[in-house]
Parts: structure tokens; sequence; C-alpha cells
């Protein structure tokens, strides 16, 4: 069956560093990560443009829901 890249799943790993001169805490003093997975789907071909659907888990080990249309990358 060949596939017409209609559906798709991604799984991702991130992390964040910030700095803030309110309390003094520097860039790389701590960081922020999270990793899931997530499934794509496309609309337009032309364009690549995606409905996204991101289900993950943070520092705080709460799941949370990220929708969205297109993509940064």
């Amino acid at each position: 069956m060949k596939q017409n890249g209609l559906l798709g799943l991604v799984a991702f790993l991130n992390t964040e560093t910030l700095s803030n001169e309110d309390t003094e805490e520097k860039l790389f003093d701590s960081f922020a990560t999270g990793a899931g997975v997530g499934a794509r789907l496309m609309m337009n071909k032309r364009s690549r443009t995606n409905i996204t659907v991101d289900i993950g888990r943070g520092n705080d080990g709460k799941l949370r829901a990220y929708f969205g249309i297109r993509e940064a990358f």
C-alpha cells in the first residue's frame, strides 16, 4: 500500500532554560524538560499544512495536550 502522508505520528523530547533578572536566576541554572507523542493530519499537501495534536509530560509530572495548525519546522 502506498503511503499518502495523510496521517503521521511523532515522538518528541525537548528542554529549555531561561534567565530571570528579578529572581537572579542565570541561564543554565535550571531546565524545563518535556516529552510526549503526537499525531499529524495533513490538510493541504501543497502547503504541507497539518492539524497537530500533542500530549506530553513536563517536569511537574502532569499530562498536557496541545492542539495546533501548521508546525514550526
